[in-house]
């Protein structure tokens, strides 16, 4: 079935009847879920995005893959309907900027926090709660430990990098040191 529909269009009524139904947070868990599973079966993905495979069967594995994830049905029917219009391969490959747009119509945006070392949970909701008050969403936190920083925080918001690093600052001194 040929469409002119682009992503965008798809995802924009996708989201609208979400928010109509009060179940913008079920489908963005879902499509969480999606692309988690999706990443960890290639050969799934490979065959949703193939021609090879009929629209039904493809449709029929993501009707599947919807009852044993305990997708909503909105969600089902969006995914079923990326694969009629040929748009499943476009909503893989702009996977980062889609959930983007769907966690900020949810409320919510993923940041990353890079420290040093493990924080204490107090630690890590103080930093939550600061980023909360600083993008005025719901920020859920990924952490990753990465021993080069040396000291501080590195936090990415979305396309936003907040550099609290030591490292950083050390290279700042010894940036303006050599001009001097």
């Amino acid at each position: 079935m040929a469409s002119i529909a682009t992503l965008r269009d798809l995802t924009e009524a996708f989201i609208e009847s979400a928010r109509d139904e009060g179940k913008l947070e079920r489908i963005t868990s879902d499509l969480e879920k999606f692309f988690e599973f999706l990443s960890s079966q290639k050969e799934i993905k490979s065959a949703l995005g193939s021609s090879v495979y009929k629209v039904e069967e493809r449709k029929s594995i993501i009707s599947d893959m919807g009852k044993e994830l305990g997708f909503d049905e909105i969600t089902v029917n969006f995914l079923n309907l990326a694969i009629e219009l040929d748009r499943f391969k476009t909503l893989v490959k702009s996977q980062e900027p889609f959930m983007q747009k769907i966690r900020k119509a949810s409320g919510r945006v993923r940041a990353e926090v890079v420290m040093p070392v493990n924080p204490s949970e107090a630690d890590l909701r103080r930093i939550k709660e600061a980023l909360n008050r600083l993008v005025e969403k719901d920020v859920e936190l990924t952490l990753k430990i990465d021993p080069e920083i040396l000291g501080g925080v590195v936090t990415k918001v979305e396309d936003k990098v907040f550099d609290g690093s030591v490292r950083t600052q050390l290279e700042r001194i010894r940036r303006a040191l050599s001009r001097a």
